[in-house]
């Protein structure tokens, strides 16, 4: 949900019916207040033969014929305020690109025409690997704010399932066939915005049917800048420093794991990790915002902790051995995850070690002590200080 309200994409993984599709249906039928037939009727249905013609936009073969205008006729995708892509993984790497551009920024291209939308959010599921998926290429992964496991059903909510969902109050296919006939007819950005209006009218459906006021668009929007706006303590802020420049390889800029055996740096995390890109340290920071909001305080470091292997382990390039170490202990996530979380604590043990040092050296760096930062660098050998050193050395 809070990925919803702070318009993030998220990548579910998970065994066949496992609930990955019906969960984000139904979630942003209800965080959109919109019919679930219509957010049904927009989902990208992924296959090796999925077209730009399938997803954003065809021509208008009629005009085309008698004028030899091309006129764009926009699909109904890129007007729903969520957007959801089922089975992501079963789209050819050459075809993944069609929806990079629409994923990170909202813009909309198809045959010389460009809508300029509002970013959503993005669900999209991925099946565990078999003969009929490819591989995400690392540029989509990156746009993945976080991802997460549908992971092993209890045996009472097997049962649940068993009864059937029951999603009666989201439905009215009446209105959705009404919204997609509309949407068709206008054909351009004023299309978003009516969209945006019958969400309104159909979050008041939506709360007299539960009996409690669901979150209108407006609310939402409201609760997403108060997130935002949450101060991050100190250590937030110290830990992201150590722990980025951390996995940075020292020994050149194209990391390659064979390279770690007998490396000086071999005991930090750059011989776990291959990458951790700026826009996974931004939303880490947003999650983490976001529980912290929950327990209406300042966001701090457990916070961090606590998001931050779910939005780094789908895109960081776990080096493979260290999943392998963790092969055989049981446990209630995949190996990336849990292998993950334990190089973040070995990062964690360091940085307490060193985090006075650190504030010794921020202070050194400020007042332009060359002296008492070359004397940490040689007491810490650790990838940060070296680059607090060679900050300094460049302003002088």
């Amino acid at each position: 949900m809070f990925s919803a309200i702070l318009r993030k994409n998220v990548l579910i993984f998970g065994d066949y019916g496992s609930g990955k599709t019906t969960s984000c249906e139904r979630i942003a039928s209800l965080m959109s207040c919109l019919p679930l037939e219509f957010i049904q009727a927009s989902t990208i249905h992924s296959h090796p033969e999925q077209t730009e013609e399938k997803i954003k936009a065809t021509l208008d073969l009629g005009i085309l014929e008698k004028k030899g205008i091309e006129v764009v006729r926009w699909k109904i995708t890129p007007f729903s305020p969520v957007t959801i892509i089922d089975e992501i993984n079963r789209l050819p790497a050459g075809k993944q690109n069609i929806i990079l551009n629409e994923v990170d920024r909202g813009i909309w291209s198809y045959r010389g025409s460009t809508l300029f939308l509002r970013k959503k959010p993005l669900f999209a599921t991925i099946n565990y690997g078999d003969e009929g998926t490819a591989k995400l290429i690392p540029p989509l992964l990156d746009r993945f704010d976080i991802a997460v496991e549908t992971g092993k059903m209890s045996v009472v909510m097997k049962r649940k399932l068993r009864k059937g969902i029951k999603d009666e109050f989201l439905r009215d296919p009446k209105l959705a066939e009404e919204i997609i006939e509309n949407i068709i007819e206008i054909n351009s950005k004023e299309a978003e915005k009516y969209v945006r209006d019958v969400t309104e009218k159909f979050s008041l459906k939506l709360s007299n049917k539960l009996g409690f006021d669901v979150l209108t668009p407006d609310e939402q929007e409201k609760i997403e800048k108060e997130i935002l706006s949450l101060n991050t303590s100190q250590d937030v802020e110290l830990f992201l420093d150590y722990f980025s420049q951390e996995v940075y390889c020292q020994m050149t800029t194209k990391k390659d794991f064979t390279r770690c055996d007998g490396c000086h740096y071999s005991s930090f995390a750059c011989s776990d990790i291959g990458v951790f890109s700026g826009r996974a340290e931004l939303s880490s920071l947003v999650f983490a915002k976001a529980i912290a909001w929950i327990e209406e305080s300042e966001c701090e470091f457990n916070h961090l902790k606590a998001v931050l292997p779910y939005c780094l382990w789908h895109r960081c390039n776990l080096n493979s051995s260290r999943a392998l170490e963790v092969r055989d202990i049981e446990k209630m996530e995949c190996d990336e995850i849990f292998a993950l979380k334990d190089v973040i604590c070995d990062v964690e043990r360091r940085w307490e070690e060193h985090r006075e040092f650190q504030l010794i050296a921020y202070r050194a760096l400020v007042d332009g002590n060359m002296e008492l930062l070359e004397e940490i660098c040689e007491k810490v050998s650790h990838p940060l200080f070296k680059s607090l050193l060679e900050v300094a050395l460049n302003e002088t």
